[in-house]
């Protein structure tokens, strides 16, 4: 029987290739999707082969260069996005689910990280829902502090005690929008939440899409955590032209990629400065941009050229090195092809991502202020010592061996299959 699926999600760059690779094993398991989002996602989601239905208030962007986020110089505890795209738009986002729930009579509702109290309308309407975590964990835990600090992990007292502070600062800055939650489930004539962070423990799954090795979990696990291992499909946008080596005279030369994110961190002056850094060196150098970054203007020596688009799977295998702003896909999937990385964490979860990947020995982590000297010692360093490629090569493997969805694809369609006479069901 045909489960309807739906997925509630933003335009947020990196969250998409993660959500359509999930949206693709659905498929292949029985289920019709349906995703809410903005009406820039349109035409990708056609081509995915799922309905798509806009949003017809917030999120109503047409064009993925304009700024969503406008968290370039957030913090973890002063973060538009808290506002402009969690708890802002809540109610809306909330409401148009449930409309949705009943219109297509859904039968599981999947929830994008960035639009958590989204659940709410799954409890409501009484069907399962699991939340996707296109990133490694970001709930602070007894071992580990919260995601997108940029702190490394640790044990002993100080780390203990570190991580219990933090954690609560962390609660305490979501328990802020508790008040604005409360109002919207004393509408729909549901118990209020103690805390912020309960509507994700109570998601019946929570999907972590990176490799549990790679990632610092929470322990004990929280019973609804799942690793399902990365998706590493190339975002919809990324041209589909097979990459040819543009330096015919120097095939030889090491091949090293500038990938900045696909999204707005006023990153150009880094991207300036990742070039200056290896004009000078024995290398060939490739800038890829996204729609975010189309149009700027680089000054780019004889051996580097820009590109607007390329498919990572195209490009990566053909590369030695990759230096990048630290984002989840990016990394992972330079990893998956046994890319040793440089990275310039510029917010969000790069900071944590870029530990992760010095942790592993299979790159080095640097401010996107560094010097021009300072990069391009680094470039030598790694291309000189066969360490970080040995590594990313070990990475390589387990990312390959990774096969955690299958697994959750059962449980899903058994949580489906238990509450099919437990939803709502419209009346005659």
């Amino acid at each position: 029987m045909k489960k309807n699926t739906l997925i509630v999600t933003v335009e947020g760059g990196g969250n998409v290739p993660p959500i359509y690779g999930f949206a693709r094993k659905l498929m292949e398991t029985g289920h019709a999707i349906t995703i809410l989002s903005e009406p820039c996602m349109s035409e990708s989601v056609k081509e995915l082969g799922a309905s798509f239905v806009p949003y017809r208030e917030h999120f109503l962007r047409e064009d993925t260069k304009e700024d969503l986020f406008k968290d370039y110089k957030a913090t973890l505890l002063n973060n538009p996005i808290f506002d402009t795209v969690m708890f802002g738009p809540a109610a809306y986002v909330i409401n148009h689910t449930i409309e949705l729930i009943k219109s297509h009579s859904i039968d599981l509702l999947v929830v994008d990280f960035l639009l958590f109290p989204a659940v709410i309308a799954a409890r409501h309407m009484k069907i399962p829902v699991v939340i996707l975590n296109h990133m490694p964990e970001i709930l602070p835990g007894p071992n580990r502090p919260p995601g997108n600090m940029g702190l490394r992990p640790g044990k002993g007292f100080s780390y203990r005690l570190r991580d219990r502070i933090l954690g609560k600062l962390f609660n305490l800055k979501l328990n802020e929008f508790k008040p604005k939650l409360n109002k919207i489930l004393a509408t729909l004539s549901m118990e209020s939440l103690r805390n912020t962070s309960d509507l994700i423990h109570n998601a019946d799954l929570r999907l972590i899409q990176t490799l549990k090795s790679f990632d610092i979990p929470i322990e004990p696990a929280p019973k609804n955590v799942r690793y399902t291992g990365p998706v590493l499909d190339d975002p919809d946008w990324a041209a589909s032209e097979q990459w040819e080596n543009p330096w015919p005279a120097h095939k030889d030369r090491p091949i090293v990629v500038v990938a900045f994110s696909s999204t707005f961190q006023n990153q150009t002056k880094s991207i300036q400065n990742c070039i200056n850094a290896i004009k000078d060196l024995p290398v060939n150098g490739c800038v890829t941009l996204g729609p975010a970054m189309e149009g700027i203007e680089l000054n780019c020596p004889d051996n580097v050229v820009v590109m607007k688009s390329v498919k990572h799977s195209f490009l990566f295998p053909h590369a030695d090195l990759v230096i990048t702003h630290g984002g989840h896909g990016t990394i992972i999937r330079s990893l998956a092809n046994g890319l040793p990385l440089i990275i310039l964490p510029m917010g969000r979860d790069q900071g944590d991502n870029a530990i992760k990947v010095e942790l592993c020995n299979a790159g080095i982590k640097f401010s996107p202020k560094s010097s021009l000297g300072r990069i391009r010692k680094a470039v030598e360093q790694i291309l000189s010592n066969s360490m970080y490629k040995q590594n990313a090569r070990s990475m390589k493997e387990k990312i390959a061996s990774s096969d955690g969805l299958d697994d959750v694809l059962i449980e899903i369609n058994e949580l489906v299959a238990n509450n099919i006479n437990k939803k709502y069901k419209p009346e005659k």
